[in-house]
């Protein structure tokens, strides 16, 4: 599957570091021990290139998708996944992947973060992404780190990049 043209880019761009739209986070204050690394988990990214479900792959029932208010912009934590735009092509993981180094630092997160994806590198953008038995992807751009694209021609583009890269049916949640 294809990596992002130039095209992408630049409606994406620039490239930004973690918490760089945030108004009350940034690098040095809120990055913590177990956030700045991927090397442990490099085999559970899926770069979205390969077009194939990440692993471990949860779909939403139904019920689920209802119960969970998932379309409506909420989240069910327990088959969420974490979605970063880098510069090559979209990077997806399991929310709920175990981060022991950052369990250590935040106990009631002992999971990977958006900066796991990237080794703490810059990306276009992200979010969170379901995947429904009914075949939708519902995704959202609530990442801190990259999240809150300052335009809707950028969340329309990273939808558009998506679907170019071969997911179909994604459809973007309220924020």
């Amino acid at each position: 599957m294809p990596a992002l043209n130039e095209n992408h880019k630049q409606i994406l761009g620039p490239l930004i570091s973690p918490f760089d739209r945030s108004n009350n986070k940034t690098r040095e204050t809120h990055l913590l021990d177990g956030e700045r690394h991927n090397d442990e988990f490099l085999e559970l990214i899926h770069d979205g290139i390969n077009n194939n479900k990440p692993q471990p792959y949860f779909e939403l029932t139904l019920e689920e998708l209802e119960r969970y208010r998932v379309a409506e912009g909420s989240k069910f934590f327990e088959k969420c996944y974490l979605w970063v735009i880098d510069e090559v092509s979209v990077k997806i993981i399991w929310e709920k992947t175990p981060n022991s180094a950052r369990g250590m630092v935040i106990p009631h997160k002992p999971f990977v973060c958006h900066t796991n994806i990237t080794a703490c590198s810059q990306a276009y953008i992200g979010g969170e992404m379901h995947f429904c038995e009914n075949g939708n992807i519902y995704v959202n751009f609530m990442s801190d780190r990259y999240g809150r694209p300052e335009t809707e021609e950028k969340k329309k583009m990273a939808i558009e990049y998506m679907q170019y890269a071969g997911y179909k049916n994604v459809i973007m949640t309220p924020q």
